[in-house]
Parts: C-alpha cells; sequence; structure tokens
C-alpha cells in the first residue's frame, strides 16, 4: 500500500549538515548490531530547498531496511554531493546485504518521486545493494504554494507553534523490530514547542552572561551544536547567535519601557553586550532604528511601532 497524496512543505536548510546529523544520531544503532556505517557529504556544508520531513521518512525506511537485512559484520555508506551547477544532490545508500525487499523499494520511490525527485536501485549478487536518490534542490523547483517562508530576518520569537504532522502510511509490520532507529530518527512533533521553550528559558536564564556561548547553550539543552543550530533554525528560521540575539534586543526593548531613564550602556550590559556599540549596531538591525532614538521616543511618550517591541 503506498502512502495517500502528500503535501509538500519545502524550506531552506543546510542539507550536508542535517544528513550527518541524522547519520551521527543512528550511527549507534548500528554499530549495537555490529554493522560498520559511515557517512560522508562533499561539500561539508550547503544550502538547498528540501522538505525535511519528507526526506526523514525516506532516510528512515531505508535505514531501518538496512538494519533488519544486515548481520554482523554488514556495512551501510551514505555519500552525498551536489552536481557542478548546486541544483541538485545525489544520495547515495551503498550495503553488503541481501536484495532490498521489493514493497519497501516501492514506497520509497514514491516518497522521492513526491519530492520532485528520482531513484535509481541496483543489486549485485553477493555484493549488496545500490541506491542512488537524485532530488532538486533548488526554490525554483518548486510551486510558490510549497515554499515556506524565509523569516530568517525576521524578529519574531512565536509563544504558540503551529506544528504540522504530516500524515505517512507504512505498511503494518514494515518496520517491525527497528522501532528504536524510528524513535532516534526524529523526536514527536509535539516536542518542538516545547523545545523552543526550553531554548528561549535558557537564553534568558543566561541573560547578562557575555560569555555564554553556543557551546554552552547547547549543553544546556542536552544536545550537539549542530542539533541545536538544526532545531533552531527549524523552528525559527534563524540560526543560533540571531535567535540568542532577538532574545537580548526583546528585553533590552522591554527594560527600556520599563525605565526610559536608563542610559543604553546599562541596558547593553543587563542583556548581554559587552560593547554598548555592537548593541546599538544590533539593536538597529532589528528594530530598525538606533536605541537612542528609541529611548528618546519613549521619552517622549511617542507610540512606537518597531519590529522587535
Amino acid at each position: 500500500m503506498l502512502p495517500g497524496r502528500i503535501s509538500l512543505h519545502i524550506s531552506s536548510n543546510d542539507i550536508m549538515l542535517y544528513l550527518k546529523e541524522n547519520g551521527d544520531n543512528v550511527k549507534a544503532i548500528f554499530e549495537n548490531k555490529g554493522i560498520d556505517f559511515s557517512i560522508k557529504c562533499e561539500p561539508d556544508s550547503m544550502m538547498g530547498w528540501i522538505d525535511k520531513e519528507l526526506l526523514d521518512r525516506i532516510l528512515l525506511l531505508l535505514l531501518s531496511d538496512a538494519a533488519k537485512r544486515l548481520q554482523n559484520g554488514g556495512k551501510v555508506s551514505i555519500e552525498a554531493c551536489t552536481n557542478h551547477n548546486f541544483d541538485n544532490i545525489s544520495i547515495q545508500l551503498s550495503d553488503n546485504g541481501e536484495k532490498i525487499n521489493d514493497t519497501g523499494l516501492l514506497i520509497i520511490q514514491h516518497l522521492v518521486a513526491t519530492h520532485r525527485g528520482t531513484l535509481k536501485n541496483e543489486y549485485y549478487e553477493q555484493q549488496g545493494n545500490s541506491i542512488t536518490i537524485e532530488l532538486p534542490i533548488k526554490k525554483d523547483a518548486y510551486e510558490t504554494e510549497q515554499l515556506e517562508s524565509d523569516n530568517s530576518s525576521a524578529f519574531h520569537i512565536p509563544n504558540n507553534i503551529k506544528l504540522r504532522v504530516p500524515t505517512i502510511e507504512i505498511p503494518s509490520g514494515y518496520e517491525e523490530g527497528n522501532i528504536s532507529l524510528q524513535q532516534i530518527m526524529r523526536a514527536p512533533h509535539s516536542a518542538n514547542q516545547e523545545f523552543l521553550r526550553r531554548a528561549i528559558d535558557c537564553i534568558n536564564e543566561h541573560l547578562s552572561e557575555t560569555d555564554y556561548d553556543r557551546q554552552t547553550f547547547a549543553s544546556d539543552m542536552g544536545c550537539s551544536v549542530s542539533t541545536l543550530y538544526n532545531k533552531i533554525r527549524e523552528l525559527t528560521g534563524k540560526n543560533i547567535s540571531n535567535f540568542a540575539r532577538d532574545i537580548r534586543i526583546k528585553t533590552a526593548c522591554k527594560l527600556a519601557k520599563e525605565n526610559p531613564d536608563l542610559r543604553v550602556s546599562d541596558i547593553a550590559y543587563q542583556v548581554g553586550f559587552k560593547d554598548p556599540k555592537y548593541f546599538a549596531t544590533s539593536f538597529k538591525r532589528v528594530t530598525g532604528m538606533q536605541p537612542k532614538e528609541y529611548f528618546l521616543q519613549l521619552r517622549r511618550g511617542d507610540n512606537i511601532s518597531v519590529v522587535g517591541a
């Protein structure tokens, strides 16, 4: 049984970082079975447009099938690269196991086709499988309604995240015995809002600490820096630095409203900026005006309308 109609939700992501992170997540599963697993991406970093949820399921099916077919001494490798025009990505999964299940391959092929891609499968007797997936990664390869807006420059920390739970039907029993792979590949989407809440709390708890870096942030969140980057980017459209900066500037606006007689430098230090000049630059980048101008309007009692206030 093939999945029903699937809506694409394409967004800009660091595809190579995403693939390596997923590879790191499942490596221990294979190692526990005595299966050698490796992943190689060329280049190491590459921004492109993909549906991460759909690609998650493609990888999950491929890796679940490989984990079920291979035994101790087996080998699985993923190699990803882009073409010369950087508008296409090739993901090749190779293993030395028995031939992949035709039903599973049919489902994966359907998902790949939904993503406007192609799948090529080759089986070599006593050598194993080689599955190559080609996906377009340029924005113009997809229709406008399939694209999720890139809010990387917008100052918006959502209070209520609208979570989308895709519905892809997998044949009953297909992943029997590989539940741990499914759990580790992608946490339940209901956890996204809790993750973002904890991330915002972490920044607020260390608001005045100028040396609170991304390594410490990731450690406090109980994850790697790359995982933190991917999740923050996925949920807010920002990188880690801009995510933290925007929270600090939003707090600075709040402090200024509560006490407009405070000096700009005083507020800068309170929200974790060592240099008031850099604070002023960041403040203008987020709100569209210099902090002195913002304070002056507050003291005059003007009705201020800026992005970050």
